[in-house]
C-alpha cells in the first residue's frame, strides 16, 4: 500500500499556467512562477538596480564590495563568482565535451565550437547594420552596437566623479576602481597602482619588453592584438569614431570621447596648483610642466 501510494506521488504532475511547463512537485512549480512575476521586491541599497529573488540580490551586492576571494592558484585569476571561479578551473583541466580539429582548443558547447571554426576561415557572419563592420561573434556585434551606435533612448551607466558614461554597469563597476586606491593592484617593478589585473600584465610588458602582436603590414610590433587593430586603421585610413555635433572622425573611440569634451565643456582633469580643468590626461600632464617650473 506505501509502495504504491510513493508511486502516484511520482505520477503527479504540476503545470504551469502561463507557459504550460510541468513539474513534479507544486513547490517546484512556485519556485518557477517566480519567472513570471512582474514585481521585484529586493532592491540594492547602493544602486536601486531590484531583483525577483534573494539570492540573486546577495550576489548582486558583491559587485559593490569590490572583493574577488575567489583565486586561481594556478594562474592568479580572481574573481567573486563562484560560476566563473569553476568554468575558468575547467579549462587549466581541459575538461571540454568540443574540441576544434584544427588548432585542438577546446569548448563546452558545440555551438562555441562552430563559431570558433569561423576564425580559421576568416569567416565574420554578424554584421553592424549602420556602419558595415562585420563580427565574429553575434556577442562581439552587440556590444559595438551599444558602444558606437546606441538608440537615443539607450540606457548608459554614468560615473559621479567624472561624469564619464558607459553602456554596460559592469564596465562602470570595474572604471570605479580607478578612483578607489584600496581597490587598485600594485606592479612590483616600477610601484604603480592599476585597477584591475588585466591592466597589470598590460603594463608589465613595458617593463619586460615583449611585443608579440605583429602587423602584417608594415611589421611594426605591440604588446596586445586590439593595439595593432587600431594601428592598421592608418593603413586603410578608416576612421569609424564619428563626432555627432561637427562630424569630425577619430580611428580611436577614446580619442573621440576626448573631443566631445570640447563641445560639451566638460573637464574633468583638474590641476592641483591652479585648479584649472583639462579634458585629458595628456594635456594636464603637459600643463603641470609649466604650472608648476
Amino acid at each position: 500500500m506505501k509502495l504504491d501510494f510513493h508511486i502516484r506521488a511520482h505520477r503527479r504532475e504540476f503545470h504551469c499556467s502561463s507557459c504550460e511547463k510541468v513539474f513534479n512537485t507544486n513547490q517546484q512549480l512556485q519556485r518557477h512562477m517566480t519567472a513570471h512575476a512582474t514585481d521585484r521586491p529586493y532592491t540594492c541599497s547602493v544602486c536601486n538596480k531590484s531583483y525577483k529573488r534573494k539570492f540573486e540580490l546577495t550576489g548582486h551586492k558583491k559587485v559593490h564590495s569590490g572583493r574577488k576571494n575567489l583565486v586561481c592558484d594556478i594562474c592568479g585569476y580572481a574573481t567573486m563568482y563562484k560560476s566563473y571561479f569553476t568554468v575558468h578551473l575547467r579549462r587549466h583541466l581541459s575538461k571540454y565535451k568540443f574540441k576544434c580539429e584544427i588548432c585542438g582548443k577546446g569548448f563546452y558547447s558545440n555551438f562555441d565550437l562552430q563559431a570558433h571554426g569561423n576564425s580559421h576561415t576568416g569567416d565574420k557572419p554578424h554584421q553592424c547594420h549602420v556602419c558595415g563592420k562585420t563580427f565574429l561573434y553575434s556577442s562581439n556585434l552587440w556590444k559595438h552596437q551599444q558602444s558606437n551606435h546606441p538608440e537615443k533612448d539607450a540606457k548608459r551607466f554614468t560615473c559621479k566623479i567624472c561624469r564619464r558614461s558607459f553602456p554596460f554597469r559592469n564596465s562602470l563597476v570595474s572604471h570605479m576602481n580607478s578612483h578607489t586606491r584600496e581597490n587598485r593592484i600594485i606592479c612590483d617593478v616600477c610601484g604603480k597602482s592599476l585597477c584591475n589585473r588585466r591592466s597589470l600584465k598590460t603594463h608589465q610588458l613595458l617593463h619586460t619588453g615583449e611585443k608579440l602582436c605583429v602587423c602584417e603590414t608594415c611589421g611594426k610590433a605591440f604588446s596586445r592584438p586590439e593595439y595593432v587593430k587600431v594601428h592598421q586603421l592608418t593603413h586603410t585610413g578608416e576612421k569609424p569614431h564619428s563626432c555627432d555635433v561637427c562630424g569630425k572622425s577619430f580611428t580611436q573611440r577614446s580619442t573621440l570621447v576626448v573631443h566631445k569634451r570640447y563641445h560639451t565643456g566638460q573637464r574633468p582633469y583638474q590641476c592641483h596648483i591652479c585648479n584649472r580643468g583639462f579634458v585629458s590626461k595628456t594635456v594636464l600632464s603637459s600643463h603641470l610642466k609649466i604650472c608648476s617650473a
